[in-house]
Order: C-alpha cells, then structure tokens, then sequence
C-alpha cells in the first residue's frame, strides 16, 4: 500500500495560499529551479495535501478509546470541536510563522548548500501549512449551524498573521541572522516532531492522517539545523565564519525556553489526552524533548572537544564533555566556555508553573538572589542582557517579556511572593 495519496484543496484556497507564497516567499522559484542540484534523485517539491494511512482506525487513548475514529469535525461535540479547530489553527500558524522568520536572514546564509536546505525547510513548511488547510477545507461539517464557517474564517485569520501576532511566541521572534535559522531548525522544529508524533493518535481522522507525511519531511528540518549548529560552532572554534561558541550559546539561551513553552503549561495536557488528540501530556512529552536536546547538544561538544583532541573517538569525547559541563573544570585542553551548555528549564520562563515562569533563575537553574532576596525584575533584565544576543535584547519580543517580568514583580510583591 502506498505511503499516502495526494489531493488539491478547493481553488478558492489553493489560491489564497500561492498568493501568500508569492508575498511572504517569492524565492520558491529559485529552489525549484535548483531542486535536483541541490537534492538530486528527490522528488521535487509540490504543493498539495498528503493523506497517509493511519496506523488503526480506532481511537487510541482518551474517553473515546476503542471507538472509531472521528471521520467528520460535526460528529465532534462542544469543547471537542473547537478544541480540534484550535490546534489545527496553532500547528498551521507555526509553519506560516517560520516561513516568515526564516526569509528575513536567508541571504545571511554560510554558503548556497545552508541557503537551499533552508529554502526547502521553507517550502516544506509551506506544504504543511496546505495540508492544515486541507484539514479544515475538504469536510463541510466544519461549517456549523449557528457557528459559522469555522473553515473560512480560520484560514482568512491565519493568512493575515504577521510576525508578532502568531499564536505561538517562537514565531514572534524576528531573525537577525543565519544562526538563528540553524537554531531554530535544530531547537524549535525538534518540537515541532513531538507535536506531529503524538497528533499520529489525534481522534479526528483526518489530523492523523496527515501526521506521518509531515513527520517524515520533519527530520530533513532537524537534521539541517543539527548539521549547521555543529559547523557554526566548531568554525568559530577555530576563530572562523561569523561567530564565536559563545555566540551559540546565547542563542541556545534565546530558543530553548521558547521551545519548552510551545509544549504548554508542564501541568496541563490531560484535556488533549481525554479527547484522543494526543498520546502524551505537556509534561511528559517535555521531558523527553529536554533529554532529547542534552544529545543533541553532546554532538555539538564531541566535535568541539575532538577538534582539541584529532583522533579522540566521539565517545570518549561526548564523555569528557559532559564531564566539563558538570564539573567545570578543564580536561583534554577543553574548557567550560569553550563548549555549548544546555539551560535549565526554569531559565527565562515567561509561561509555565508558577514556580519559575517569571521568576529569576539562571542557566544552571538557581534562583538568582542578594542579599537574601531575589532578584528585582531590572537586575534580572541585566543578568539576561549578558546572556542572550544584543539584538534581541533591543527586540519587540523581549520588551514583551520584559513588561510581564516588571508587571509580575509587581504583583508577586503586594502578596510577598517576590
């Protein structure tokens, strides 16, 4: 049985989607032109919906396990539907979104290999945006009696968006260079595989049928932005290309809690599990998101210990780095500086349980304190300013989280909390 078959969504929308494509990413013609130069023997990228198999047509978990999975939005009830259009308007959002943030530092890119694999992560980005469009397009049901045409009013609302006024805040962040394409690909999209892995169970027949074609180009987005964090960061190891390892660090310090946060409150996700739309609650799921980046990050420190140590095998390597990492003391000529450290995810949190979302706790994950106090909000700006790249500390998004930070002191400070 073939892995998917394929479908168009109504012109009226297939249109609307290419004319934002026009708009927001004009150099999909270059990638086309150059597809087979850059990824020969692929097949050449196309924009329409992929349907997949599902693995079982019965619900998998939830109040509806065993049941036959949902063909029809309308055969959803109260919470259930709108909570399905709620997700699929957030996963569609995001792809739109990276699409738009990638574009603004593509010409920053380290060579035509780094600008075409980004260009593809763009367009594939596209596709996925279709296929939430399909979605929502190919059932009528969506359109209720008395509620209106859910459908068109989603996708009118999701070409509109702009950065700043995605649904989800790493889709806010405008870039300013090609290290934060690579960071993104290697930090944001490894969440992006999680939420489409756990969605393969969704209730709602459709969603999980368009899980897997979407999973799959999802590992070409992750292994781009692996393969370019590790060259930045072992070039400017070697005092080469356009930044430092201490540049890769503040912006590992910038996208890993935004990262976190796309995963929901750490409490929260029982409701998705209940309705069937997922397999895993937020805090599960971000657990193993959070050992999933500490290997991610051992591979970036292998090559940089190696690269002091030729002919170091990537074991002994990966061992000795994280035993800088833990100790900080120096060993095989590497040095805690010189190597990429992984945040504690109570770090720079401004969503999340209230015992660290807003709160004042450094990379290490301590709470920052003088004098017996913690912290103020405008020390706590300070200590982020040396820890996160200039430009985005002069950024909209970071005066966002700035005024939540002061308001939440405030606040925390008429009950005695801060």
């Amino acid at each position: 049985m073939a892995a998917y078959t394929t479908e168009l969504i109504h012109p009226k929308y297939h249109e609307a989607i290419v004319g934002w494509q026009k708009k927001n990413f004009p150099e999909m013609g270059l990638l086309e032109k150059n597809w087979e130069k850059y990824f020969p023997g692929q097949t050449p990228f196309a924009l329409l919906a992929k349907i997949g198999n599902l693995k079982s047509e019965f619900v998998e978990v939830g109040a509806y396990a065993g049941q036959k999975r949902f063909e029809k939005a309308g055969e959803m009830t109260g919470n259930m539907f709108y909570s399905a259009r709620d997700i699929i308007k957030a996963q569609c959002s995001t792809e739109l979104g990276s699409i738009q943030q990638h574009r603004m530092s593509l010409e920053t890119a380290t060579g035509d290999e780094a600008k075409y694999s980004v260009l593809r992560i763009m367009a594939e980005e596209l596709r996925h945006a279709y296929q939430c469009f399909w979605m929502l397009d190919h059932d009528p049901t969506w359109k209720r009696l008395g509620g209106g045409d859910v459908t068109e009013e989603t996708i009118e609302m999701l070409l509109q968006m702009e950065t700043g006024g995605h649904v989800l805040d790493a889709f806010n962040i405008e870039f300013n260079d090609f290290l934060d394409n690579a960071m993104f690909a290697m930090v944001i999209d490894l969440v992006g595989k999680y939420q489409l892995e756990m969605q393969k169970a969704f209730s709602y027949a459709p969603v999980a049928r368009s899980m897997g074609p979407m999973f799959s180009e999802e590992g070409f987005h992750i292994g781009t932005g692996r393969r370019l964090v590790k060259e930045i960061a072992v070039r400017g190891a070697k005092g080469e290309g356009s930044w430092a390892v201490a540049d890769v660090q503040k912006a590992m310090n910038e996208w890993y809690p935004r990262g976190l946060e796309m995963f929901g409150n750490e409490a929260g996700g029982e409701t998705a599990v209940y309705f069937g739309f997922k397999d895993r609650t937020n805090g599960q799921a971000q657990g193993q998101y959070i050992e999933e980046v500490k290997g991610v990050i051992d591979d970036v420190n292998s090559a940089l210990v190696q690269l002091r140590n030729p002919g170091m095998n990537g074991l002994e390597a990966k061992k000795i780095a994280r035993e800088v990492c833990a100790t900080r003391e120096p060993r095989s000529n590497a040095k805690y500086e010189d190597l990429v450290h992984q945040p504690s995810n109570k770090f720079f949190r401004g969503r999340g349980l209230p015992e660290f979302a807003l709160q004042p706790f450094d990379i290490d994950g301590n709470l920052l304190s003088e004098g017996g106090k913690p912290y103020s909000a405008e020390q706590y700006v300070g200590y982020l300013a040396k820890n996160l790249p200039d430009r985005y500390v002069k950024s909209r998004e970071f005066e966002k989280y700035k005024k939540a930070l002061y308001s939440h002191q405030g606040a925390a400070g008429q009950h005695g909390l801060w």
